[in-house]
């Protein structure tokens, strides 16, 4: 109830805010040295966003200020590192539980792509299934159950409900990607919540693991594409199962930051169909 108060408080969480202010240090510097810059051409994401901040200078309601930037920037670092790794181990951990599910990947991309050199990110038009299992991974797995903490900046009200500036915003992500009146099979890893019934892919309304409106994460594009690049690059190569004398899978989560699956072994094993390289 009084999350401000985690900061005056003796504990190994006190490493958080050491790292988050040792970020915060690094990419304030780096504002700095953008700013010191000769006026160039925008070239990356900082220097875009400081050209927006001089635009936005008479903007009266302008959210684009040098606080705001490095906020940002952190935000992009977590997106784009341990919520993709995390779904990525879901993913392997998925396909060792569901032995079948993963043939049937590796046998689509297998027709699909044959012997091409490599996976490219078009590829998952003509890939119906593999991108229904992506989708599923990160519809159940939820990494994040709650979406990032946002506030009004101007009072509004929703679904009847008012709430004034400076409202703190929770978006409960998880109460989407699990609604039984969304998905036929709301706690079952199912890829047929994303397929019709000719077994094209479909898009479900409902799927919002970026979350959605104006403050949909701004990561998602990059993390769709790294998500399918490699999941389309290791299930050719490799088949992923239990070690021998494993006493199975453990499904259950646990809880941070995000979502991570608990600490277990599992193998990689080079597929024979994969033993000559590809020409």
């Amino acid at each position: 109830m009084f999350p401000w108060a985690f900061s005056h408080l003796s504990g190994s969480h006190q490493k958080i805010f050491q790292h988050h202010e040792a970020s915060r240090g690094f990419i304030r510097h780096e504002t700095i040295r953008h700013k010191l810059r000769a006026p160039e051409v925008p070239k990356d994401f900082i220097t875009c966003y400081l050209s927006q901040i001089t635009k936005a200078m008479d903007d009266p309601v302008s959210i684009f200020n040098e606080e705001n930037v490095i906020q940002v920037v952190i935000d992009l670092f977590l997106g784009g590192t341990d919520t993709t790794a995390t779904t990525l181990h879901w993913a392997l951990i998925y396909m060792v539980h569901h032995g079948a599910i993963q043939e049937r990947v590796q046998r689509e991309l297998g027709e699909v792509l044959g012997t091409a050199p490599a996976v490219g990110y078009e590829d998952r038009e003509r890939l119906p299934y593999t991108h229904a299992v992506l989708h599923e991974v990160q519809r159940l797995s939820g990494v994040v159950a709650v979406g990032a903490v946002h506030q009004c900046v101007t009072s509004t009200c929703m679904c009847s409900y008012y709430m004034p500036k400076g409202t703190i915003i929770l978006p409960n992500l998880a109460s989407v990607l699990y609604d039984p009146q969304c998905w036929e099979t709301s706690q079952q890893f199912n890829p047929g919540h994303f397929l019709d019934k000719d077994g094209n892919f479909a898009v479900n309304e409902a799927f919002l693991p970026f979350s959605a409106g104006h403050r949909v994460c701004p990561g998602e594009q990059l993390a769709r594409m790294e998500l399918f690049l490699m999941f389309a690059t290791l299930l050719p190569t490799f088949r992923f199962q239990l070690p021998e004398g494993s006493q199975g899978l453990r499904l259950e989560y646990v809880f941070g930051g995000t979502l991570q699956p608990q600490p277990q072994e599992i193998c990689a094993v080079l597929r024979l169909s994969n033993l000559s390289p590809r020409k």
